[in-house]
């Protein structure tokens, strides 16, 4: 099984092989964490989308399009969330 970790407001970072991304730094703090299992049913490596089928959805996410070179359509990955409170948004 490859491992994903999905960050949501600007959380976190791809880690599948043997490259792991922490998702916290030393002073951040994270809420709301979650794990789940899924499926990859479409991989656009050159723009770096996933879709991952998870017993809850299809949740599509963004990473690095180099970090998704070796992912392909049916792997297994697991996928973390995280959310990270930015403050208020700014105004315009």
């Amino acid at each position: 099984m490859r491992a994903a970790v999905v960050g949501v407001v600007a959380a976190a970072l791809l880690s599948f092989g043997v490259a792991t991304v922490s998702a916290q730094s030393g002073a951040t703090q994270m809420a709301g964490q979650h794990e789940m299992a899924g499926e990859v049913t479409k991989v656009d490596a050159k723009k770096g989308w996933v879709h991952v089928k998870t017993s809850e959805g299809t949740m599509i996410v963004h990473f690095p399009p180099a970090d998704l070179q070796d992912l392909r359509k049916g792997d297994t990955v697991m996928v973390r969330l995280a959310l990270k409170d930015n403050g208020p948004a700014p105004k315009k």
